[in-house]
């Protein structure tokens, strides 16, 4: 069996129009053996996409997510299905940009770091035009900042769709939540446990295909409420 140096979680919900240059594009990137697993619980035409794939690219695995409840949950699968012990969560939007994904491994597998967190918002970042609108900008720094409150440790982007972690964080964070919320827990719970957090600028750019499917007011919502929440819980756990 194939020894991998990460593993790449692809979370995917009618993600068909964008998740081919998605895979190739993490592998482009790759610094090494990378596999790439493709959560879906959707019901487009993803399947058959990332089948074909299978056929023509080493390291590429689709995973059946019956009964997605969501993006956490959907995480949560493909932590079980990892066999790298550095794992990395990656948009199937192209939102992010895979080549910055072996910064986002780097401090993980020189064992400076447990997680690494990608930020929009760091000196270094480059956005570009469309990547980020005004609304979802404020309401991004708007939670990140609260993070920082409650963790008393300063976060920029709690809620950037591109980090990793290593199989010993996943263990410790113990991820709970089914939905959105879940990105902000991985921070959230990784710097209250006393884990090596950093934090690396990445590259946005505008959506290729599909929509957000984020209710932002909804989701600013259960964010500050679920921010609270882990803080507690990682307290408890030091």
């Amino acid at each position: 069996m194939t020894r991998f140096d990460a593993s790449i979680l692809v979370v995917a919900r009618d993600e068909q129009e964008s998740i081919e240059a998605c895979v190739r594009a993490v592998l482009a990137a790759a610094t090494g053996p990378w596999e790439v697993l493709i959560v879906d619980g959707g019901t487009d035409g993803t399947m058959q996409v990332v089948q074909n794939l299978t056929r023509e690219l080493d390291g590429v695995r689709y995973i059946r997510n019956d009964g997605d409840l969501g993006k956490g949950h959907a995480v949560r699968h493909g932590i079980r299905e990892a066999r790298a012990d550095v794992m990395a969560q990656f948009d199937a939007d192209l939102q992010f940009a895979a080549e910055d994904q072996p910064r986002v491994f780097a401090p993980i597998q020189a064992g400076e770091a447990d997680v690494v967190l990608g930020s929009r918002f760091l000196d270094g970042a480059v956005r570009e035009p469309g990547s980020t609108p005004l609304v979802r900008r404020l309401g991004n720094r708007a939670v990140s900042a609260y993070a920082s409150l409650v963790t008393g440790r300063r976060l920029t982007d709690v809620q950037a769709g591109i980090k990793a972690w290593s199989r010993d964080a996943a263990r410790r964070i113990a991820l709970e939540s089914d939905g959105f919320s879940y990105e902000a827990e991985i921070a959230v719970k990784a710097v209250s446990r006393g884990l090596r957090v950093l934090e690396v600028p990445v590259t946005t750019r505008a959506r290729r295909a599909g929509r957000s499917k984020v209710r932002l007011a909804r989701a600013g919502l259960a964010l500050v409420r679920d921010i609270t929440r882990f803080a507690l819980a990682g307290e408890g756990r030091r």
